[in-house]
């Protein structure tokens, strides 16, 4: 028996709506995009735990000559800027890491009151141990300041924080070679948008 008019009806009715339902179900949800555009790439937030740059490596010359020399690292927006044989060199001139080389020996400076740490860091820590917060306990070896290349070794880490920019930054040392005093770094920058220094 052929079905009654009302059944055709109703059974057509349910697969219509079968088939809008599959149609929905197909989209990809992302109702905020135009047609032919692409999501947003996922935006690092500058003012929390995560960098907004991780491990840049960079290289820094310092093999003694004649006259003493600085080889600065600064940043921009980037990443490290390196500065060999820096004829305008200063020291109030802006940079974060300086090699000075001289006849009679090669040193590190980190700038900003940079400390050498140890273990795990991330922004906060690296505030901490510069301004002094976490006193002068493990992972805290005092300023670095014309430290001898001499006693650096792969895997050192040095923390600087600028108090007046917000920057703070990690840097660890990849390798040193000794015959020629060149080193190989990587680092890794916050900008810490929530903090506020400490009343004098």
């Amino acid at each position: 028996m052929l079905p009654s008019l009302p059944q055709r009806l109703l059974t057509g009715g349910f697969l219509g709506l079968a088939l809008l339902v599959t149609a929905c179900s197909s989209s990809d949800g992302d109702h905020d995009r135009l047609p032919g555009q692409h999501p947003a790439p996922h935006e690092i937030k500058s003012s929390g735990p995560e960098p907004r740059l991780q491990d840049a490596k960079f290289t820094v010359e310092g093999a003694p000559e004649k006259e003493c020399y600085h080889s600065v690292v600064g940043f921009d927006d980037k990443g490290p800027v390196v500065r060999n044989h820096d004829d305008g060199w200063s020291p109030m001139s802006h940079h974060d890491l300086d090699i000075h080389s001289c006849p009679d020996g090669v040193t590190l400076t980190i700038a900003w009151g940079g400390r050498k740490v140890t273990g795990k860091m991330g922004m906060r820590a690296c505030e901490r141990a510069v301004t002094g917060e976490n006193g002068n306990g493990p992972g805290v070896d005092g300023v670095v300041n014309e430290m001898p290349l001499s006693s650096l070794r792969p895997g050192d880490q040095f923390c600087e924080f600028n108090e007046m920019s917000s920057n703070v930054h990690l840097f660890r040392l990849q390798s040193v070679n000794r015959s020629t005093s060149e080193t190989t770094w990587t680092a890794t920058e916050w900008f810490d948008l929530g903090y506020t220094a400490p009343e004098s």
